[in-house]
């Protein structure tokens, strides 16, 4: 019998988490993008990696070790003291670039390029969060000396230490589709992000645009996008956003693109589970 109850009780928190309306629009919060164009990306190399011919790949951070090594420890020493041990202990590096200014031709060949001293470069050190199945990816900017000149992207331990302690995103697409704005709305996805007026992480629900009026005419679609509290699952705001879609035969704005990648995610995740 008590086998059976600690089975129950098993299923119950692996299936009854997140199972609402539009609980498969959860979504990686933050983003993996690069913070500019002209930059050399940087990874540790292990003896048996394999990299397809023709395709890029980065660097070995081995390269760069004498400014990276400085990075790391600015890096370890703010994540810390910030978000402390405990979260720290649960990013993982997703990639490490270092930007040059526009003005400078990257030549991977050149050997000099690496000795950073003689460019003005920043760095930038992606992160992914995990906590239970909800993602967060980040990035970290520091300049050449090792001073963080990037946002807040995380919240301060010693302002919330519950911070960490994340509500059901049920909850919060119920909160959100009993606000009058939401009338008669479709959800477009749902996403952890960080929210810094409300110094802790954010459910932010995004609504569906609406289909254009005209065929292949550009037109102004605005949606609002809430941001509830995923301590408290109080709505701390809502922004209203503008996007530019058109209306055509095929998938052609940027928004409808996107719409349509999460979708194949979507599909992919549920077959996957089968």
């Amino acid at each position: 019998m008590k086998r059976h109850f600690i089975i129950l009780i098993f299923l119950l928190s692996y299936f009854g988490y997140s199972q609402c309306e539009d609980s498969d629009k959860i979504e990686l919060g933050g983003t993996y993008l690069s913070r500019t164009k002209n930059h050399i990306r940087f990874e540790k190399k292990y003896k048996d990696s394999i990299y397809p011919k023709g395709i890029s790949y980065p660097e070995d951070i081995k390269k760069i070790e004498k400014y990276s090594d400085l990075i790391f420890k600015k890096l370890e020493l703010y994540i810390i003291s910030r978000g402390g041990s405990e979260f720290y202990k649960k990013l993982q590096i997703k990639g490490f670039e270092v930007n040059y200014k526009d003005s400078v031709n990257i030549n991977y060949k050149n050997e000099n390029i690496y000795n950073l001293s003689n460019y003005d470069v920043t760095y930038w050190i992606m992160y992914l969060y995990k906590n239970d199945n909800i993602k967060y990816a980040f990035g970290l900017e520091f300049d050449k000396n090792g001073e963080m000149i990037s946002e807040n992207m995380f919240p301060n331990y010693s302002d919330n230490t519950n911070f960490e302690n994340l509500t059901d995103y049920c909850l919060a697409l119920n909160l959100v589709k009993k606000d009058k704005k939401f009338k008669n709305i479709k959800v477009d996805y749902i996403k952890l992000t960080y929210l810094d007026i409300a110094k802790t992480f954010c459910w932010l629900i995004e609504e569906e645009t609406k289909p254009n009026k005209e065929f292949g005419k550009w037109e102004e679609n605005y949606v609002n996008q809430f941001y509830v509290n995923a301590n408290t699952n109080k709505l701390e705001k809502v922004i209203e956003k503008k996007y530019m879609t058109i209306a055509s035969g095929i998938v052609t704005s940027k928004k409808e693109i996107l719409k349509k990648i999460r979708k194949e995610k979507r599909l992919k995740k549920k077959e996957n589970r089968k």
